[in-house]
């Protein structure tokens, strides 16, 4: 019964936050895709599982480019205080029917190596999931299967070269502080410049 009210209490800000704009951040967009392809290359057996492998991660990628098709993206022409630009986006339908997807794979691959599913199981590993989600505490340091670390590899590739696609400022957005900093320093410096010489 409790792993039923927790569910329900982590699907309901999932699902909303969803169809929220949310900023677009450094970690999200670079550190945690860095960490699970690190994490991925430690945990796949090469030699056994390398076919199941490529297919993951090319179904992974496309799964990936489709839920970044619906993906709104917001410009308000604002930026940070190290003159970053701030890039808010909209995941909407197209991602959550990917994360399904996502999900319903890495079940069809327990199942596939031997595994018993029932719907405690499926339930609990929802609930871990989605935990996942909302925490990097623990996307980084709960035990994950070389499969689930596949698909999230693809899946993050096919989703970020899609979004950076859409909106080539995400790379700014996401960029290293102190160059975003002397990049709007030298910015300010050219604008000031060009007052002075307006003035005269």
């Amino acid at each position: 019964m409790w792993l039923i009210i927790l569910l329900i209490l982590l699907l309901r800000p999932f699902i909303k936050g969803t169809f929220e704009y949310e900023k677009i951040t450094r970690k999200e967009m670079v550190i945690l895709p860095v960490y699970s392809l690190i994490m991925m290359l430690l945990s796949i057996d090469k030699d056994k599982k390398i076919l199941l492998t490529v297919l993951l991660l090319i179904l992974g990628v496309f799964i990936g480019w489709l839920q970044a098709r619906g993906v709104s993206i917001q410009d308000n022409g604002e930026t940070d205080k190290y003159g970053r630009p701030i890039i808010k986006f909209k995941r909407n339908w197209p991602y959550l029917v990917g994360w399904i997807f996502i999900f319903v794979i890495n079940i069809g691959i327990q199942i596939y190596f031997g595994k018993h599913v029932n719907t405690e199981s499926v339930s609990s590993d929802l609930v871990i999931d989605l935990l996942k989600d909302a925490s990097t505490a623990v996307f980084m340091f709960w035990h994950t299967e070389w499969f689930v670390w596949v698909l999230t590899v693809a899946t993050t590739l096919g989703y970020r070269m899609s979004i950076l696609r859409k909106c080539p400022k995400i790379k700014q957005a996401v960029g290293v502080k102190e160059k975003c900093r002397q990049v709007s320093a030298q910015k300010q410096l050219k604008r000031m410049s060009k007052e002075t010489t307006e003035d005269k």
